[in-house]
């Protein structure tokens, strides 16, 4: 349990999102082949007869317990700070999200009346729910110690840590599909190749024990404990991992995206213009499912039985690394006996599908207002091996230029609450942050930031 707990600590900490990527910028007309990231209907009749992105990279993690300063950032990573705000005593049920995604080269171009766009990206998604701090804060701290002890734990929860890593390679099609007067409507869709590098879970439901200390072996433990431990891999190793893991594929499956925009376009329809003067956009983002082949040696479920008067030292997991918990819990049937079937050698993990809403205004000239709102479709709690998002919504009033852009995104979401930020595009460089000005002015649950860099060849002006 120990190393569980480190497990996700580490999992909380060592990158640094409501995972809306590219806050700010994917607001833009300029966004280019990434605007497809959000909605594969943007492409159509965009800005640019071309676009390359050539690399870009959104990394962020969000919580609601832990707070990030900008000016205190070097001390906000420090182990005790985490350990006293992420896991302190008087902390209720710790949630995370951390979100990496790296776009690899992908190019967008028109052909006729259609525009197409052929996109790769690796991404990464650790999701921690439900962890009581209070059991957290007892695990990682010094154990022979009988402070606070004995400690009844009562968790009705479904504690839970979840990693996903996939590549994923798109070909997406967008065009102009009805044109009345002013109204103009595209659609668009991505179908996708996903190529899984690895899952982890752990799982801890309905844990009740009580833990306390041997006075004379000046060691914790725990008795009269029900409930359920359940570990699941496939792929990489959670233990032992290494960058050049996430280059070896061993899940696969397909996705799909679909999106629509309307644009009510009252004077200009000039290519190479800012030709609407509203617009609205729905898509429905990571649909699909990644097929693993369970990796049985680590993976299984155990029912967990400490009578009164027993006791299960925790001084036996010390050294076990995460992958080999199920041989480890496996030498003490008394206390944990197998549950359920993990012998079915195959799983299937989802995306985090969500749901994306997006209106623009243009205010004037090159002024505009956005807003935007994500609604999370996809669930952990009975598969708890899913990847899953955060609803949330944005606001994010722009310049957007035809060479230079600038953003302030300010966005509310179920996880870090109220965050606000600010992103620029000069050139071919864009770069900047959805909690930058949070986390500068005061202080901000969330720490995230991206930077990239595209370029392509814009529309003729008629």
């Amino acid at each position: 349990m120990k190393r569980i707990f480190t497990f996700l600590l580490l999992s909380c900490c060592t990158t640094y999102s409501y995972a809306q990527e590219l806050a700010g910028f994917r607001t833009s007309n300029y966004a280019g082949v990434n605007s497809v990231f959000s909605n594969p209907a943007s492409i159509a009749d965009s800005r640019y007869r071309w676009d390359v992105n050539l690399f870009a990279v959104n990394v962020g993690v969000s919580n609601n317990q832990l707070k990030y300063k900008l000016g205190d950032i070097g001390s906000s990573f420090n182990e005790d700070t985490i350990k006293s705000q992420l896991f302190g005593q008087s902390k209720g049920l710790t949630k995370a999200l951390v979100n990496v995604g790296v776009m690899l080269p992908s190019a967008m171009f028109n052909v006729g009346k259609f525009t197409f766009a052929v996109t790769s990206r690796v991404r990464v998604v650790a999701n921690v729910t439900d962890v009581d701090g209070k059991l957290t804060d007892k695990i990682m701290n010094d154990l022979s110690s009988n402070a606070n002890l004995p400690y009844d734990i009562n968790s009705n929860a479904n504690m839970r840590v979840a990693v996903n890593a996939w590549a994923e390679y798109g070909v997406s099609v967008a065009r102009e599909v009805l044109v009345m007067g002013p109204h103009y409507l595209k659609a668009g869709v991505s179908l996708k190749y996903l190529s899984g590098a690895g899952n982890g879970t752990i799982n801890i439901d309905h844990l009740h024990a009580t833990m306390n200390v041997d006075e004379g072996q000046q060691d914790a433990y725990l008795t009269n404990a029900s409930g359920k431990v359940g570990m699941n891999f496939a792929g990489f190793n959670v233990s032992d991992f290494d960058v050049a893991d996430a280059t070896q594929f061993t899940g696969h499956g397909v996705g799909a995206e679909l999106g629509a925009v309307y644009e009510y376009r009252p004077e200009s329809e000039s290519k190479g213009a800012n030709k609407y003067k509203f617009r609205l956009g729905v898509s429905l983002m990571d649909i699909g499912k990644i097929k693993y082949e369970r990796d049985v040696t680590r993976s299984g479920t155990f029912t967990v039985g400490i009578p009164v008067g027993q006791q299960f030292s925790l001084k036996n997991l010390d050294g076990v690394q995460l992958d080999n918990y199920k041989t480890e819990l496996g030498k003490y049937p008394q206390y944990f006996t197998p549950a359920g079937d993990n012998s079915n050698s195959s799983y299937s993990v989802s995306l985090p599908t969500t749901l994306q809403l997006n209106g623009d205004y243009h205010i004037h000239h090159a002024f505009y207002v956005n807003m935007d709102v994500q609604l999370s479709l996809a669930s952990g709690k009975n598969k708890p091996y899913n990847a899953q998002y955060y609803s949330g919504f944005s606001i994010t009033p722009r310049y957007d230029g035809r060479v230079f852009g600038f953003f302030l995104p300010v966005s509310y979401n179920e996880l870090s609450k109220l965050n606000a930020g600010a992103s620029f595009r000069v050139g071919p460089l864009f770069v900047g942050s959805g909690s930058v000005l949070s986390a500068l002015l005061g202080s901000s649950h969330q720490l995230d930031g991206f930077v990239g860099i595209r370029f392509g060849g814009l529309q003729k002006r008629k």
